[in-house]
Parts: C-alpha cells; structure tokens; sequence
C-alpha cells in the first residue's frame, strides 16, 4: 500500500515523532511511505523517510499543489494531522482524480485550540470542521477527551475513533545513553526539574516559572528548559536570583540525554493532545507532575497512577506536587510499578496494527 502522511511544517514537535515512528512501522510492514509538507524538513533524525516538498508558503495556498502531489503519487491512503492541515487535506482530495481513502488525525484538544483564534475565524474554522471531517473515511483522535470533544462540539458523532500515539521506547532509551558535558546539569546538587516543549501559550510558561520560583521559597532548586517559542523571551523576565537557577537550551534533537540526569518533569500546560514528553519520560522512569488540562495529559498518567496531577493554572499546587514529590521515595516506587503498563500501550506495532484494521474496515 502507497501512504502520503501530510504534516505542512515538518519540525520536531510531538505530532511530528509519532507520525516519523508510525511510518516506520508501516514501512516495516512493506508499505511505501512519504512524508509531505509545505518547505524544509527540520527534522535530521529522518534518514530511510522519503519526503516531497509543495514549495508553498501556507498551508492554505498549497490545495492544488497538494492536489497535483496526489494525483502524481497516486497514493491508496493519505493521512493528515491537525485541523488546518485535514482541512486542507479534504478539499484536496475533491479536486484530486485520485481516490485514495483519507485519514485525519486531530492531535490536540480541539475547542480549546481554536480559543487562540479570534471569534469570526473561529466560526469560519469551526464551520469547515464541521462540514468536510465528515467527507474524510475516517477521523481518530489520540485520547478519549480529544474525541469525545470532537463528537460533542463538532457534531462528528460516528466516524471517530481513538487511536494512540507511536512511541519508540528503545529509540528514546539509547538515545538517553548519549553523554552531557555540562556540569550545571550533570552535578546539580539540588533537584533538577526539567521542561521540555515548545515555548507557546498553550504550554503556560507563565505559571511554569511562578511555580518554580514558590518552590524555591521552600527548597533549593534548578529548572532545565529545553524548547523554543514566542514565549521564550519570559525566561528573561524572571528575578536575577530566580534566573540564576534556570537553564535554558533552545533546542535540541535528543532531549533524552538530559533527562536522565532530571529528578522531576513538570507540563503546565492549559490542555493537551496525548503529549508525547509524558509518555517519554515514563520510559525513562522520571517522576512527572503536570497540570490535569482538558485532553490525554491524565490518561497517559493513568489517573495520576505514573505521575502526580496538578490544578490548571495554578502555581501554588503545582509547587505542593513537586515538594510532595521530591523526597517522596514511596510515590516513585508507586509510578516506577506502573511504568511498563502505561508505555505498552504506545508500542507502535500495537497502533499501526489497529489504524491499519481500522482503514481495512472502511
């Protein structure tokens, strides 16, 4: 089977490695694969991906390139992510001889995504979702929230179906091996907390920052914040004290090798997907805290079975579930026990064997 996976900005992000191990899967099952984006692929872990390039600068100026790309590659099944793109996608698809089935896949937790936008295109938005996800064969989410909010504020009641993200748990393990030559991280002293993402809104990197600094008030700490974003610029707004114990790498492609030396993970975001760092750091068996936001933030802790949930928006319990944490051995003997069960679930074998059964049904 011929597969075109459309994901117009082709960078690191968690959407991006869970559609990179996913195709490998599928190329390990003898299906041709290629990735499809808007520009230049960022990513350099994608040496056996095959890649085409739409030379566009929008996502919504490349319908007939897209629409040429499906015609010339005459692909049996396109899978899109992310509601621009799957919007995209569709109209494609329509202008398109080929008759290949299409996929989307939402990644985030739909209606909260769209309260970034103002009132009239969130209406117009809305208003497309709602008519051309319904001409796709299939639609799946990647937690239970995500679809469930899919079928309650988008009238998609039937063609959804919940499908989870690929991790490749032995990838991030030997990678995790690689060393760090930095002492400020390796010979903390103190504990370590790490953030790993990208520097957006969505991550509230406000409340990230006002929770560290409570936490400082109670006990010495370090923050290593390893991702880049239009909200980077507030690291540097922090006290000269608190920034003295904040580290920042602006990127890099192996978080992995840092984390090892990391005593906790924190996520403060204000809603999710099924972020994928969660699901990392279990493989790493790091302690977790992160903000109970609509989305699969709970679901990949197993309801706070493999890490500790905090309230939304709110740096003082958030700072309550570090400390609670921190010397707490009987709490991280309690997640390390439940690691196995929650990662097995992402095995990209097990997902590429239910989205294939899935397309085989339509």
């Amino acid at each position: 089977m011929k597969i075109l996976i459309f994901i117009p900005h082709m960078g690191l992000g968690g959407v991006e490695r869970s559609f990179i191990n996913l195709s490998k899967e599928f190329k390990n099952r003898g299906h041709n694969v290629k990735f499809v984006s808007l520009n230049d692929i960022k990513s350099t872990y994608n040496e056996d991906l095959k890649f085409i390039k739409l030379n566009s600068k929008r996502t919504v100026f490349s319908i007939n390139k897209l629409s040429k790309t499906f015609n010339d590659e005459s692909p049996d099944l396109i899978i899109s992510a992310q509601y621009y793109a799957n919007i995209i996608a569709v109209i494609s698809s329509k202008f398109s001889k080929n008759k290949a089935k299409i996929i989307i896949s939402e990644r985030n937790h739909l209606s909260s995504e769209l309260k970034k936008l103002n009132l009239f295109k969130r209406l117009i938005i809305s208003s497309l979702i709602k008519f051309l996800y319904k001409k796709a064969d299939l639609i799946y989410g990647n937690s239970d929230e995500v679809c469930n909010d899919l079928k309650k504020n988008f009238n998609l009641k039937n063609k959804i179906k919940k499908i989870l993200n690929a991790s490749f748990i032995e990838n991030i393990n030997k990678l995790s091996k690689e060393k760090v030559h930095d002492e400020w991280i390796t010979k903390a002293n103190v504990p370590l907390l790490a953030y790993v993402g990208r520097l957006e809104p969505q991550k509230d990197i406000d409340t990230l920052l006002k929770s560290f600094e409570i936490l400082n008030n109670h006990h010495d700490s370090k923050l290593l914040i390893i991702g880049d974003g239009s909200e980077k610029g507030k690291l540097l707004n922090c006290s000269t004290e608190i920034k003295s114990k904040i580290k920042h790498i602006n990127f890099d492609e192996n978080p992995y090798k840092y984390l090892t030396h990391c005593d906790i993970l924190l996520l403060t975001s204000i809603y999710e997907g099924m972020p994928n760092i969660l699901i990392e750091a279990q493989a790493l068996k790091i302690p977790i805290v992160a903000t109970d936001c609509p989305g699969g933030t709970s679901e990949v802790l197993l309801n706070g079975e493999t890490g500790l949930l905090a309230k939304t928006g709110n740096p003082g319990d958030i700072s309550n579930k570090i400390l609670k944490l921190i010397d707490n051995e009987k709490i991280k003997n309690k997640f390390a026990l439940n690691y196995q069960k929650s990662i097995d679930r992402f095995d990209p074998k097990k997902v590429a064997k239910i989205l294939l059964e899935e397309v085989g049904s339509i």
